[in-house]
């Protein structure tokens, strides 16, 4: 099971990978990660937003969300509610509501009939 730590810095890696080095510039301040039974969330902003106030400058998504089994490091879905993102954290329970949208941990497996590669 992933920590705390291990958390953060595959956050960090996902980030650089999606945003460089800047700019944006992003931040993740101290204390910004929350511990669910199967993953860790990790809030972020750019340091852009903070300086100005600007929501220009903000991230359209500033949490990621870390499985602890490395199932998946992505941008928390912005079709989950609080509390269906909570049931998917805790349990790993996909929404009902949210069928025609697959559990973006199963949608590869689906979608190539076969495991995800273990990558190159």
């Amino acid at each position: 099971m992933m920590t705390e730590e291990e958390a953060l810095a595959a956050a960090w890696a996902f980030l650089r990978d999606r945003y460089g080095d800047g700019p944006p510039t992003i931040v993740i301040a101290p204390g910004s990660t929350t511990e669910y039974r199967l993953a860790w969330t990790v809030h972020f902003d750019t340091q852009e937003h903070i300086d100005t106030g600007d929501i220009m400058q903000a991230p359209l998504v500033r949490e990621i969300v870390v499985f602890k089994d490395g199932s998946l490091i992505d941008f928390t879905p912005s079709a989950l509610s609080t509390p269906n993102a909570r049931a998917w954290f805790e349990d790993g329970v996909w929404p009902e509501q949210l069928s025609r949208l697959t559990d973006p941990r199963v949608f590869g497996t689906q979608w190539t009939r076969r495991p995800p590669g273990t990558g190159a």
